[in-house]
């Protein structure tokens, strides 16, 4: 009997531990539902949500978000009388990759493929029937202006699982873009494009600019499904 005594806290470790695997193995096999709080705050807001989908019976998973935003409700612009007519397209795929896997944290490696649509409508006075010479008359029209943004992360998170379902993950990264300004107001070939935060210096149309990204926020998930979870043996 004292033999027994002397290997029960081996036995109670060795339990502890086969459940939090258990426990892991039954959490990474639900999607998660999640929310990006921060891309509120930015200059180009989105109301951004996401799901997160594991590939079955490997340390892969991957994740689709979709924002849409307006200037309406951009922080940004509130000591302003008149806000732009703009809007907000986003989209962020993301192949991940968990190398380290604990019962309530998991790291993970990803790529990301970003695509942001940025429309505003605006009202100018445009060059018509210009040439190398310069414009012959001037007319004021409503313009469609777009900016499109595609970019590509490497990415490093930090995914915190908690037993009220919830989940933190929190992640950082670079990689490049290119911003791409175009006319989309047919027979226009002139029409100003307007920084209102003052970040790049050259908004001339139909230009591509290459630039460095980085990404940096955290998402708030909710696990969905039925937790299958092993009874803990004592």
């Amino acid at each position: 009997m004292k033999i027994f005594y002397w290997f029960l806290p081996g036995i109670l470790w060795l339990s502890g531990t086969v459940y939090a695997q258990e426990r892991q193995s039954a959490i990474r096999k639900n999607v998660i539902i999640k929310f990006a709080p921060l891309a509120l705050f930015d200059t180009d807001n989105t109301f951004q949500a996401g799901i997160e989908i594991p590939v079955r019976n490997t340390k892969f998973s991957i994740q689709q978000d979709f924002g849409y935003g307006h200037a309406s409700f951009n922080i940004w612009y509130k000591d302003r009388d008149v806000r732009p007519e703009k809007t907000i397209l986003k989209s962020r795929t993301q192949l991940r990759y968990y190398f380290y896997q604990k019962p309530a944290l998991q790291m993970y490696v990803a790529g990301e493929y970003l695509y942001k649509r940025v429309i505003q409508f605006d009202n100018q006075w445009v060059g018509m029937e210009c040439g190398s010479g310069g414009c012959n008359f001037f007319e004021n029209k409503d313009v469609k202006l777009g900016r499109l943004v595609n970019a590509i992360h490497a990415k490093l998170g930090w995914q915190f699982y908690f037993t009220n379902r919830t989940t933190i993950d929190l992640f950082t990264g670079f990689g490049i873009r290119s911003r791409n300004l175009r006319i989309l107001t047919p027979d226009v070939d002139q029409a100003r494009f307007k920084d209102d935060f003052s970040f790049f210096t050259d908004n001339t149309p139909n230009s591509t600019l290459i630039l460095p990204s980085v990404a940096v926020g955290f998402h708030i998930g909710i696990i969905l499904g039925k937790l299958k979870m092993p009874e803990r043996q004592e």
